[in-house]
Order: structure tokens, then sequence, then C-alpha cells
């Protein structure tokens, strides 16, 4: 058994996995297979990829199945994030990698990001992972999670880059992928948008409609700004977003 975990580490990892799915009840199975799999620290992206193709793999139901549950993703997979410099972080720093396959492969039931009440959000915003943070707020994760816990975290940090993230709403994706034409208009100071509007009659300079914010903004943010000297997080509390500060605030300021 020992020279076959050597020699390959992976099928020998898949099987064990399987085997220990197949030992639960069959009540405590309930279609949760992905699930469960990914609970052990043994698995990995290539562990998974094994494990699906392997001939003993229990049967998933189908997309459109109402007994396809969602896949709760493990807080194994973001505890060991720890705090460094945002701009250190990039896009092929784990778990993003292992992330894109579970989101993106058609067998694996959609992923539920807010697992554990939106740990892998709070967890990645204290690490100062900004592409995993703009990968899961892609995904639906919700700031608001645990009364906007992940808010309070980069407002800790003193990060104005992350609460702006976390509370605004980026651009559609179209906005992002512009071609060489939109570019030389807005070398002109003429924009796409900008020269949609002026055909449909749109007051000359006036503003686009901005999304909704993903959270609200409230006075017990701007008071843990206050109170961690966050300067220019106050500001944008209150100048951008119309905050008004309590009392106690007040004082506090003062």
């Amino acid at each position: 058994f020992y020279a076959g975990f050597k020699a390959a580490p992976t099928a020998v990892h898949a099987d064990y996995l399987i085997g220990r799915y197949q030992l639960l009840p069959p009540s405590a199975q309930a279609y949760r297979f992905v699930t469960v799999v990914l609970a052990h620290p043994i698995c990995t992206q290539a562990v998974l990829e094994a494990v699906l193709r392997s001939p003993l793999c229990p049967p998933i139901p189908p997309p459109d199945s109402p007994h396809r549950h969602l896949t709760i993703l493990p807080r194994r997979l973001f505890r060991p994030l720890q705090a460094r410099p945002e701009a250190t972080w990039t896009a092929d720093d784990e778990p993003l990698p292992f992330l894109r396959f579970l989101y993106s492969h058609p067998r694996v039931p959609a992923v539920a990001t807010n697992s554990f009440d939106g740990y892998a959000l709070v967890r990645a915003v204290y690490a100062g992972h900004v592409p995993l943070v703009r990968f899961l707020l892609a995904h639906g994760a919700a700031p608001e999670c645990k009364g906007n816990l992940a808010v309070s975290v980069a407002i800790q940090k003193k990060s104005l880059a992350l609460v702006r993230m976390l509370i605004e709403r980026d651009r559609p994706a179209a906005a992002s992928h512009e071609g060489p034409s939109v570019s030389r208009k807005r070398k002109r100071g003429v924009s796409e948008g900008e020269k949609g509007s002026a055909s449909k009659g749109a007051p000359k300079g006036a503003k686009r409609r901005k999304l909704g914010d993903r959270v609200a903004v409230d006075q017990g943010m701007l008071k843990a700004a206050v109170q961690c000297d966050a300067r220019d997080i106050v500001d944008y509390l209150m100048k951008e977003k119309g905050c008004s500060p309590d009392m106690q605030t007040l004082m506090l300021m003062h």
C-alpha cells in the first residue's frame, strides 16, 4: 500500500475519499458528495479532479435536478490566509485557482459563496487578498453577513480601497472590455456613455445612474472609522456616502 501511495498519491487519496463517503449512512449522504469530499484537508484540486473522473465516484444529480444541493465552501480553504500588503497578492495565489475550478466545473453543484456566514469574504478582507475579494463579490458574496463584519474588518485595516470595494458595486462587466474606438473617444474627451446619452436628448454633462450599493452605510461604520483614526474612510463615509455622525461620534471627532 505504501509503495502505491508513493507512486500515485492523487489516485490513492481520491479512492480514500470516495470510500469515506460510502461509509456514511444514506441519510448523511443526502446528495452532498462534493461538500463531504471538500471538507477533508487532502482534497486538493488534483485530488478532486481524480475523484470526479473515478468510476467509483457516486452519481451526482444533474444541474436541473431538485436534489442537487449547494456545495459548501470549507473554512479550511481560507483559514491559512495571513494578512500582508494588498499589492503583493495575485490572481494565482491560493485559494483562487482551486475556487475557479470549483465554480466552473460542470459536475460541481453551485457553490454557496456565503457559507458559514460569509467566512470566506471576511478572511479574504483580513488578509488583504484583493483578487480573492473581487472574485467572491463577483460570485455573490454578501458583505452584510454577520452585521457587515467584512466592512468592519476593512475599516480596522484602514483600507479605503477595500471599504469602497465592499460597499459599492462595480461597473457592468462590459465597461471593462473596451475596444480601441472607445479609447480614442476618451482621448478626445467623449465617452461611449456620454455619446449615447446625447443621442437620446439627455442634458449635456448628465451623470450616469449609479448602481445600488451592496450594503447600506450606517453610523456604526463611521464611528469605527473615527475610533481607529482612519481619516480617509471617515471622509469617504461622510462626504461621498452622506453618513451623518451621531452625538457620540461627534464627541470622538472633537
